[in-house]
């Protein structure tokens, strides 16, 4: 698996500096990732220290991944974001429209 450090980048700053509509969709990530069986706990107890067993990335930042199921690479790599991502797509669809009015 080659490592897109673009995406990682992106992600952590996105974790750093974010909207409102991303912080809800990081938060309904994380919440899928909190019940899923690849989830890997480094440190028993520590949130930060969560990681996809999947695909080996830190869930605090990869919940901020600009990547949707749409991308080549996708999200979450089991596709298990796709519900909480089309909501997120289409808030960010209907702001964008109501802006432009």
């Amino acid at each position: 698996m080659k490592i897109d450090f673009k995406e990682i980048s992106v992600s952590w700053f996105n974790k750093l500096i974010h909207s409102d509509d991303l912080k809800v969709l990081a938060d309904k990530r994380f919440d899928i990732c909190l019940k899923c069986p690849h989830k890997k706990e480094l440190f028993e107890g520590k949130e930060w220290s969560l990681k996809c067993d999947e695909c080996g990335c830190p869930l605090s930042g990869k919940i901020y991944t600009p990547n949707t199921y749409f991308h080549k690479k996708g999200s979450c790599p089991l596709g298990k974001w796709k519900d909480v991502e089309d909501e997120y797509l289409k808030s960010i669809k209907k702001h964008k429209s109501k802006n432009l009015i």
